[in-house]
């Protein structure tokens, strides 16, 4: 059996915080939340969690600072940023300290969405075999017995068009 994923939710505005925590539990998540970038770093001292949803925007750190704290403490869990419309651009990219970014307001399918593909990424990444001198190793090219592709192709009568 294998244990879920366990998210940690920083944001300052209740009701968002307690909206996502809500939402990624009936998910499948383990949720823990904070209200400030102190009280994250605090919950980061207990059990790590898989992934961090964490907002931009917070009465005593921002975002950005919190994320680089939490790098050069060893932590390398992937972070989801809860960006301003328009502020995307700046948590991702060479300067960012984010995995992904969503802008505010959002959709919790979005942000489920996301987490799981950071998830998965992240897992799949810690499976690959690595090198001992650089990053995983990833087979190139398809599996040796692939089959071939062939195209379909079906008569012009057979096909039945359904109007929107």
């Amino acid at each position: 059996m294998t244990r879920a994923a366990f998210v940690l939710v920083v944001d300052d505005e209740p009701d968002i915080r307690e909206l996502l925590a809500q939402t990624l539990r009936l998910a499948g998540f383990d949720v823990s939340c904070a209200a400030t970038g102190i009280e994250a770093m605090q919950r980061l001292g207990g059990r790590a969690p898989d992934l961090v949803v964490l907002d931009v925007l917070l009465p005593d750190l921002d975002g950005f600072e919190i994320a680089r704290m939490m790098r050069r403490a060893g932590h390398g869990m992937p972070v989801l940023f809860l960006t301003a419309p328009g502020a995307a651009g700046r948590c991702t990219g060479p300067a960012g300290e984010a995995d992904a970014c969503v802008a505010k307001p959002f959709r919790l399918e979005e942000v489920v969405l996301r987490i799981r593909a950071l998830l998965r990424r992240t897992r799949d990444t810690a499976a690959a075999p690595s090198r001992p001198d650089g990053p995983p190793l990833r087979p190139e090219g398809p599996p040796a017995e692939t089959p071939a592709r062939t195209p379909v192709r079906r008569p012009a009568a057979d096909l039945h068009w359904v109007p929107w």
